[in-house]
């Protein structure tokens, strides 16, 4: 008897809903199914993706999303994909459908001249490994108060700054041979996206040599976002130096984001491997990063994350 064959395709609207309320057993953020699937269908985020599914018998079976990113290399810009939101309904798990989509997706994507492709595992990352992605060991920070120095800091609105910010990341990717470009429009989508968040300019001597982007809860918090003028160990430690000062003004017991890895013996600064989120990159051509490349991933902002 042959077995019926996993349909692979970009979803249709009718299929997005189906794949949304699918994913919700992991991701329903509380809501009520009705209105999480609302939500997932005009969110800014998920507007962005395309959408992939793999269809059994008129049953979507897994999906995931694929969301436009552009990589620089030594100053080129190469089309990239990252890869979010990949899931197998409970009743087609342990079949490989959720691998054989992530390849027709690709393959779709490389038509469009799409050279890399990234996601952030939570899972065994051996997993995806089999499928020919490659582990980056970029870390995960934890700051706590208990910093003495650091920049002065001051709030401000990121409506009203996003070309100035957009200038700050430009410079502080300039001496890398691989870092992720973001376009003006990819920035104002960042800025409505996250406009609920905290944001800091970093100050010294008077003038603004950076900024601090952070999403705060209680008395937690991730590192959305920075950049400063230097990616210095010395400029880098007085970047984590002002989270905590203002962590501690604001009762905020942890910090928790992706920092470039830097040597400390301070108690209130920590980096350490990645357990969930963790980069892995698979080049869709012959090209391949080199080892450099593959070091300066850790230079990739959680904001981008998917």
């Amino acid at each position: 008897m042959t077995l019926p064959k996993l349909d692979c395709h970009r979803a249709s609207l009718d299929e997005r809903r189906a794949a949304f309320t699918n994913v919700y057993e992991f991701w329903g953020n509380d809501l009520p199914l009705d209105k999480y699937v609302q939500w997932r269908l005009k969110s800014l985020h998920h507007l962005r993706a395309t959408w992939y599914v793999g269809v059994l018998e008129g049953q979507v079976a897994a999906s995931l999303g694929v969301f436009p990113m552009s990589l620089s290399l030594d100053g080129t810009l190469e089309k990239t994909m990252f890869i979010g939101a990949v899931h197998t309904h409970p009743d087609f798990r342990r079949r490989g459908f959720a691998a054989e989509l992530l390849y027709f997706a690709e393959q779709d994507q490389a038509q469009e001249d799409v050279r890399w492709s990234f996601l952030f595992s939570d899972i065994d990352p051996q997993y995806y490994a089999r499928l020919g992605y490659v582990v980056n060991d970029a870390p995960n920070v934890c700051i706590k108060p208990g910093a003495t120095a650091g920049f002065e800091v001051e709030l401000f609105n990121p409506a009203d700054a996003v070309e100035k910010m957009q200038h700050f990341y430009d410079v502080n990717q300039q001496d890398r041979t691989c870092s992720l470009f973001r376009t003006l429009d990819y920035w104002n989508f960042l800025a409505q996206k996250h406009r609920q968040d905290t944001y800091l300019w970093l100050i010294e001597q008077g003038e603004c040599c950076g900024y601090l982007h952070l999403r705060c809860k209680d008395d937690l918090a991730c590192l959305e976002d920075f950049a400063v003028v230097s990616h210095t160990p010395e400029q880098l430690r007085r970047v984590a130096g002002s989270v905590s000062l203002y962590a501690e003004s604001q009762g905020i017991g942890e910090v928790h984001g992706w920092f470039p890895p830097i040597s400390t013996e301070q108690p209130w600064l920590e980096i350490n491997d990645r357990q969930m989120e963790i980069t892995m990159w698979k080049s869709l051509t012959e090209k391949q990063l080199t080892t450099e490349q593959q070091r300066e991933l850790a230079y990739f902002r959680h904001v981008d994350h998917v």
